[in-house]
């Protein structure tokens, strides 16, 4: 597995990593000993970043992770999850930005992954709910990070939202040492382009997430919380069947093309099992056809780089 440093942080990360939301059962129940051997796999085959969340499965991909983690030595791999959301059982969000609100945050996920040090924290989804907690987020939530980075906590400050013009404004009014961008460079969005610029001036470690466009291009049916509507989804579906024709599954072309950009060298996906994940990889190791890109991609016109309503 390529190692690569991520921006500014001193980090070494592999080029993939694995996110363990699947593993927390965003995407339907997932058994412990499945997701251990899913993290047993992982490291097998090389991938060092791991990252979760408190909001993925109501704090359950957190504590799977860290108890897939026990034993394995701490500096064999870099984790990262996030602050600031959290989630309920019944799918309910909460928010708290506040420095009270972060520190707890931190403080709960490093109990539950075992660990006295998160190597990437970065503040959760504070563009959501119409963008009402960005505010927060830049006047506390972030100084309450960089306040833990310097107190040997936290090793990097980071972001994972969506919306575009909100990182547009974070990226020139925060000092981020790294991002977890995604859904923005896939076969059905590449405005990761339009935030390049400032990321690359400003040496800020890039993890390309999503690949699959949270579930839209899995070439299956995507999940129910997704807020695409039923001609999206329409959409996706007469994409995948295109694949289908040449052989290709709409999900082996969607990880190819998001792997694919040497200015986003981290990718980062999502699996539940072991098969998966070895497939995904053997998958990661060819090009995409740019071909067949192009004729997905006509297909999807209609919703290209459309702005989902997510967290509304």
């Amino acid at each position: 597995m390529r190692r690569v440093a991520l921006g500014r942080t001193g980090l070494e990360v592999s080029a993939v990593g694995l996110g363990t939301s699947a593993l927390g059962g965003v995407y339907g129940a997932v058994e412990e000993p499945e997701a251990f051997a899913t993290v047993a796999a992982a490291l097998e085959l090389g991938i060092t970043l791991f990252d979760t969340a408190p909001a993925y499965g109501a704090t359950r991909s957190e504590t799977v992770l860290g108890r897939a983690l026990r034993g394995v030595a701490r500096e064999s791999y870099v984790l990262s999850t996030k602050a600031g959301k959290t989630t309920s059982e019944s799918g309910v969000d909460s928010f708290d930005f506040s420095e009270s609100g972060v520190r707890r945050s931190v403080s709960e996920s490093l109990e539950r992954l075992g660990t006295d040090r998160l190597d990437i924290v970065h503040l959760h989804d504070f563009d959501y709910q119409g963008g009402r907690h960005v505010d927060q987020a830049v006047a506390e939530g972030f100084p309450t990070l960089s306040a833990l980075k310097g107190e040997g906590i936290v090793g990097a400050v980071g972001a994972g939202i969506y919306f575009m013009d909100q990182w547009k404004r974070v990226l020139r009014e925060v000092q981020l040492d790294a991002v977890l961008l995604h859904n923005h460079h896939t076969l059905c969005d590449i405005r990761a382009y339009e935030l390049l610029p400032l990321l690359e001036a400003q040496r800020v470690g890039i993890i390309n997430a999503a690949p699959f466009a949270s579930g839209l291009l899995s070439g299956h049916e995507p999940p129910a919380w997704h807020p695409a509507p039923p001609a999206a989804r329409a959409l996706f579906a007469r994409a995948a069947a295109v694949t289908a024709e040449r052989g290709v599954p709409l999900a082996r072309l969607a990880l190819q093309f998001a792997g694919s950009e040497p200015r986003l060298p981290v990718t980062l996906f999502s699996c539940a099992d072991p098969l998966t994940l070895r497939r995904d990889l053997e998958w990661l190791a060819d090009p995409p056809d740019p071909d067949l890109v192009a004729d997905v991609q006509r297909v999807l016109e209609p919703v290209m780089n459309r702005q989902w309503a997510y967290g509304a």
